[in-house]
């Protein structure tokens, strides 16, 4: 446990500083992420006997987050290049493979883990910068004065997803400690409760909307209720499925952790699992609700 306080008493100053500086330095750090993402995935796929296919879906990664990091230049035309990028990147996983491994047996199983790899981790995390960058294509102003500090729209739709995930995770959590008694997937999470994921969920909700509602109020985001509606929801159903996602990969791999990047964490897919549902999740609700504000209101 004070492994866990030391390394969240280092790492939150630093989360706070790249998401507010943004840029090419918040581009950098997701790049990071997800480089030791791959390789944590790719470790634990070696040590079950599998493999990943490093050179396809490394290339296929620096792609995928490299387009979202100049989205900000290119505007809409990211959104012709990211599914090229990743149907291209498939493409290669399978010719990777076939290369090299078309005669060891297990060419279907190593292709396929390598095609999740790719879409799980790669186009996962390019909607880390896709998100925070989500106001320069509208004509919103991309800053606002939030407490006498200039900060980016997209910024604050970042914070209030991450805000709304780790409600959901404090809310399960603490609920489901002192509720908690009927078992939620035994097989997959057995500390997992019914009590706990309702109470994360509501938890999660509430926190969104109440968060929204005040941006509505300080003019930040005019008018969003149907944002507000749909992200509280859509992060809250989102956000325990991605921590089930790894809590399934990780045991179907044979391994308690992803890695040992953050002391008493874990690695780098143990904390970012939620967040890589909700955060693309939240993008594409976003972008939903712009485009039904824009046609019918």
């Amino acid at each position: 446990m004070l492994k866990r306080i030391i390394t969240g008493i280092v790492a939150l100053p630093v989360v706070i500083f790249l998401i507010h500086q943004g840029g090419y330095l918040f581009d950098a750090a997701v790049f990071a992420l997800a480089t030791v993402g791959l390789f944590e995935f790719r470790n634990m796929a070696r040590q079950a006997g599998h493999d990943v296919y490093w050179l396809s879906t490394g290339v296929t990664m620096i792609c995928l987050i490299y387009t979202a990091a100049i989205f900000r230049f290119i505007s809409m035309y990211s959104f012709m290049l990211m599914p090229a990028f990743l149907m291209l990147g498939c493409i290669l996983v399978l010719l990777e493979g076939m290369a090299r491994h078309h005669k060891d047996g297990k060419w279907a199983f190593n292709t396929a883990l390598s095609v999740m790899a790719v879409v799980y981790i790669g186009f996962g995390f390019a909607h880390f910068i896709l998100l925070r960058d989500a106001l320069y294509f509208t004509s919103a102003d991309l800053q606002v004065s939030l407490w006498g500090i200039p900060i980016d729209r997209g910024e604050i739709l970042f914070w209030v997803i991450m805000l709304g995930t780790w409600a959901s995770d404090t809310f399960a959590y603490f609920a489901g400690s002192a509720l908690g008694r009927h078992k939620l997937c035994p097989s997959i999470s057995p500390n997992k409760s019914v009590e706990g994921a309702v109470a994360g969920f509501v938890g999660c909700v509430l926190v969104i909307m109440g968060c929204m509602h005040y941006f509505n109020i300080a003019g930040v985001f005019k008018g969003s209720l149907l944002l507000s509606v749909l992200l509280g929801f859509g992060v809250a159903i989102f956000a325990p499925l991605g921590d089930l996602v790894e809590s399934v990969l990780k045991r179907s791999f044979g391994v308690k952790d992803s890695g040992r990047v953050f002391p008493g964490h874990g690695g780098v897919l143990d904390r970012c699992d939620s967040l890589l549902f909700a955060i693309p999740v939240g993008y594409y609700v976003f972008l939903f609700s712009i485009m039904i504000n824009t046609l019918f209101l």
